[in-house]
């Protein structure tokens, strides 16, 4: 097998082998379950591949991590268009129990390669462990185009948590690229079959909503945005803090001064877990000119105290 192994990327070689030991057999597999059609797939040999499936190799064959040879070739679009529209092999096939060759194929990117997939009846409703789908995979990685592709096939899939409670619309507002999070995240909430106000309002497990989302990433333009479509800037996590108390916390002034021409800001609402202001939480964090914007342009309260009886002078110290 060692033999075939190191002649893979060479078809002539291995058709030579093959000829030679006529009791080779041709799934065989070594001690981690990989069979020549997995070594093969791996190295994205097409025309090995195929001599190896006219020899009787089993592209369903399984190694011990669950993978397939579909999932070992799916950076390349001519093997896993071959393995799908000629072997027929099974698109949904899981590695490891949940990941199917779809949704290895949305957080790498591959367009073309999903499209195959789509096409020859992958299901876009399957999840990982943790409750993510070939939409939230691509979202994440920030594939615009595929997201957009995935999004119009499967509508559904916009509100499909996570085991957290996290949705994919939540995942494109918290991408550092600001570009690729507006596009992505206005594509979805134009798309989704649910009112725009029923995903703005949306929690994961720990409280956060979309807005707190773009607010952690710094995405003023995005902000603006679902600021325009009725987002509460006064919204609570589950530790009582607004996105006042998360910019303040992070140093992110320019999210503070967006939200200065919105009215019913509350800039001296103590989050729940300390009683903690926002102008506390710069305080601690030393995040000086955030202190100096909230005290003496917003003129918040300094005397508040927390639940030790400390005001932000006392914890900046």
């Amino acid at each position: 097998m060692q033999k075939l192994i190191k002649s893979l990327e060479n078809v002539q070689q291995v058709e030579t082998i093959l000829k030679q030991e006529k009791n080779f057999e041709i799934n065989k597999q070594d001690d981690h379950g990989d069979s020549l059609i997995h070594f093969a797939s791996r190295t994205h040999s097409l025309a090995t591949m195929k001599l190896l499936i006219e020899y009787g190799a089993d592209p369903e064959a399984v190694n011990e991590h669950g993978r397939r040879a579909i999932h070992e070739a799916i950076d390349s679009i001519e093997c896993v268009d071959y393995l799908v529209n000629t072997c027929k092999v099974d698109v949904n096939a899981m590695k490891r129990g949940d990941w199917t060759p779809l949704m290895i194929a949305a957080m790498k990117g591959y367009l073309d390669i999903v499209m195959i997939l789509v096409n020859a009846g992958a299901l876009l409703n399957r999840t990982t462990k943790d409750g993510r789908s070939a939409l939230y995979l691509a979202i994440q990685e920030g594939h615009v185009e595929l997201a957009k592709y995935l999004t119009n096939q499967h509508p559904q899939a916009i509100t499909q948590p996570t085991k957290s409670g996290r949705l994919p619309i939540q995942a494109a507002a918290a991408l550092l690229d600001n570009t690729t999070a507006y596009e992505i995240t206005t594509y979805l909430l134009c798309h989704a079959s649910v009112p725009i106000s029923s995903l703005l309002s949306h929690r994961d497990n720990s409280g956060r909503d979309l807005l707190l989302d773009a607010a952690v990433s710094q995405n003023l333009e995005l902000l603006k945005y679902l600021l325009d479509h009725g987002a509460d800037p006064n919204d609570k996590d589950s530790l009582g803090r607004t996105m006042i108390h998360h910019a303040a916390m992070m140093d992110h002034l320019k999210v503070l001064r967006l939200l200065e021409s919105t009215d019913g800001i509350q800039w001296d609402a103590p989050d729940a877990w300390d009683s903690w202001t926002a102008l506390m939480h710069c305080s601690r964090q030393g995040h000086i000119n955030t202190v100096k914007y909230l005290i003496e342009e917003i003129k918040v309260n300094v005397h508040h105290k927390d639940k030790q009886g400390r005001t932000a002078k006392d914890i900046g110290k």
